[in-house]
């Protein structure tokens, strides 16, 4: 699906609140080494497809696993400072695509490298809460840009299957089939079956590229 990769420029509207908080976030950083940051959450949607789609923070994290709390609050950016605020988190708190990152934007800006991932993975982490702006934040990108369909959707989840398993008895309830459900009522009108459209399919490619002979489904259904 070469058209997954092409609709989408990446081009950042640094005017947007999002861009002017990293702006300045950016400019607080020390000059004397390097730092590697990933957005994630709602910014990279408000910063490259709908400047209208707001959240009350920015999501990033450090790719060199670093905590950036202690950066973010000598900017006077964090959420004790009120407003619009900085919010620093880890890679692991980014749930999407195992493929994000060979499709995501890289700029370098300085002594910062920063990396804004495709629309289609960040609104595949969404799908773990889908909140009321997420579910707006999937129909505007769809208004705005004709993407997702639901067949790149479709074939996306496919490729995440993992998300779907059930979660750790110490985490948070799996909310991915769910709100896939809900999702695909809202945005493609009709209810999806997780297990027959997405797991499966998935499961049967992987075997297969194991050089395992995948279970007959169809069969195993009619009987």
């Amino acid at each position: 699906m070469n058209s997954i990769k092409n609709w989408w420029a990446g081009e950042i509207d640094w005017a947007t609140p999002a861009g002017e908080l990293l702006q300045k976030f950016l400019a607080s950083l020390p000059k004397n080494r390097p730092f590697h940051l990933t957005l994630y959450g709602s910014a990279p949607l408000q910063l490259t497809v709908d400047r209208q789609l707001m959240s009350g923070d920015v999501d990033l994290f450090s790719d060199d696993d670093e905590d950036l709390s202690a950066l973010v609050s000598a900017a006077g950016l964090d959420k004790t400072h009120g407003g619009f605020y900085l919010e620093p988190g880890y890679e692991l708190s980014f749930r999407t695509s195992p493929r994000w990152r060979q499709r995501a934007k890289t700029i370098q800006l300085a002594n910062v490298t920063l990396t804004i991932p495709h629309p289609f993975d960040i609104l595949i982490g969404k799908l773990n809460r889908l909140e009321p702006k997420d579910l707006t934040a999937f129909q505007r990108t769809c208004e705005l840009t004709g993407h997702p369909t639901e067949a790149e959707l479709k074939w996306e989840l496919q490729n995440a299957v993992d998300l779907f398993r059930p979660a750790f008895e110490e985490d948070s309830p799996n909310g991915y089939p769910e709100n896939t459900q809900r999702l695909w009522q809202a945005i493609f009108g009709r209810e999806i079956n997780i297990r027959s459209e997405i797991i499966e399919p998935a499961i049967a490619r992987r075997k297969s590229g194991y050089g395992e002979t995948p279970p007959d489904y169809k069969r195993a259904l009619g009987e």
